[in-house]
């Protein structure tokens, strides 16, 4: 990946201080959003997926207070020396009280199970009792319209209830899914494989989600707010084709499948059938032209452009190498 400046977004983080710095004398009277900076302890969950890990790295280039958690002690061991990080089990309330302590705003990232709901309930319900935390969720853009994102509606209706401050973060799908899924088949076919047709997808770099992340869990003036989060652009797979073509130095296709044949190759790789109903069913969302809208959720609250995938692509060519470039 090209060296990335220690920033959210493409605003240097000393610029970045001292431009929301001035802003707090008027913040009474303008409605601009006051930065705790270093002065909250931030609890960031899931720090060992894409989302977390990225959050996590751009809280601590901020200078920020965090602990974070992992799903084991394998992932912990991979974070950053000197992270205050714990081991949280979702399904055991005992791992997620010591966790709290000293909290004031969490990250909430569930872990991709189908079970999500009830584990973030559970999660929710230890937060209540230790206290009136402000929880920045991650969630999906899509509401009911699909099995994945109405999963995470539901946790959104628990914390609504609960009473809880909460922000809710609804992107739309991310580019690096096209690293973490499709990479291989890209590398040793020339070729990535859905059931989306020619629908145009807002798709959004994980590093944009994570800015507005951390701006929320930074500052006040975001409780009970929802934010969807796009890039600047709806793209179709065969866009994504001739774009990943261009940093890859040779001709990359986007192959459609019929759904039920897309579906028998996700589980021949070993993915649970629910999840490969779920991507089925985020797939036909995509394919009716629902995920095509853009927002500017990220440009107002970053101050600046989403991420282009033109950019995305180029920081992960190395991700679509082919097999004799990798292997030499």
């Amino acid at each position: 990946m090209a060296e990335e400046k220690c920033a959210i977004g493409e605003l240097e983080v000393h610029s970045f201080v001292a431009m929301h710095d001035s802003a707090l004398p008027h913040q009474a009277n303008n409605g601009v959003a006051s930065f705790l900076w270093r002065a909250a302890m931030i609890l960031i969950t899931g720090a060992g997926g894409n989302v977390g890990h990225e959050v996590v790295k751009q809280a601590l280039a901020l200078g920020l207070k965090i602990r974070a958690t992992f799903r084991s002690a394998a992932a912990a061991a991979k974070a950053p020396a000197g992270l205050d990080g714990v081991i949280v089990d979702y399904s055991k309330p005992e791992t997620i009280r010591p966790a709290l302590y000293g909290v004031e705003k969490i990250f909430l990232v569930g872990p991709p199970v189908r079970e999500l709901p009830w584990l973030e309930a559970n999660f929710i319900k230890e937060v209540q009792a230790a206290g009136r935390q402000h929880i920045v969720k991650l969630s999906a853009l899509g509401g009911r319209g699909t099995l994945f994102s109405s999963r995470h509606r539901e946790s959104e209706e628990t914390i609504e209830r609960s009473g809880l401050p909460y922000t809710f973060l609804r992107p739309n799908g991310f580019m690096q899914n096209l690293v973490n899924y499709s990479a291989g088949t890209i590398r040793s076919q020339d070729a990535f494989y859905g059931c989306q047709g020619n629908g145009a997808v807002s798709l959004v770099d994980i590093r944009d989600i994570a800015a507005v992340a951390v701006i929320a869990l930074a500052a006040t003036g975001h409780e009970g707010k929802s934010y969807s989060l796009t890039g600047g652009e709806a793209v179709t797979n065969e866009h994504v084709a001739n774009r990943i073509s261009h940093v890859a130095g040779r001709k990359i296709t986007y192959v459609d499948l019929p759904p039920a044949e897309f579906k028998k190759t996700i589980v021949s790789t070993g993915a649970p059938e629910w999840s490969a109903d779920a991507l089925i069913d985020l797939q036909r969302h995509y394919r009716e032209g629902k995920a095509s809208v853009v927002t500017d959720d990220v440009e107002r609250l970053t101050r600046r452009k989403p991420i282009t995938f033109d950019q995305f692509a180029h920081d992960y060519a190395f991700a679509f190498h082919d097999e004799t470039k990798v292997a030499s």
